[in-house]
């Protein structure tokens, strides 16, 4: 399947991000800069060409736990500012984009 999808958002607030950030073996935060409350729209990109990562509301990844599988992105609206991610195996690097609500 061959999709492409671009996409326009309004914001209310004045912040923006887009960092890379290391992922451990143990869970993190995410870090989203100077955005504070729930971004309006996050997108991780798993850079690492091997090991997937696991994104959660908490840091036992139990509350609306995903994975990214190596070289995958995801883009969604999170439901609150924390976000924790998890690398499996070994560390991994991940792109974050986000924007304030």
């Amino acid at each position: 399947v061959g999709q492409s999808v671009s996409a326009r958002f309004n914001m209310s607030g004045a912040d923006m991000m887009q960092a890379t950030q290391t992922i451990g073996t143990t869970a993190e935060l995410v870090d989203f800069a100077d955005i504070t409350g729930a971004p309006q729209m996050v997108l991780i990109q798993n850079l690492d060409a091997t090991n997937y990562i696991e994104l959660g509301g908490d840091s036992g990844l139990t509350v609306y736990k995903t994975k990214v599988a190596a070289g995958q992105t995801t883009l969604f609206t999170p439901s609150s500012a924390t976000l924790y991610a998890k690398a499996n195996t070994s560390s991994v690097n991940v792109l974050v984009v986000a924007i304030e609500a």
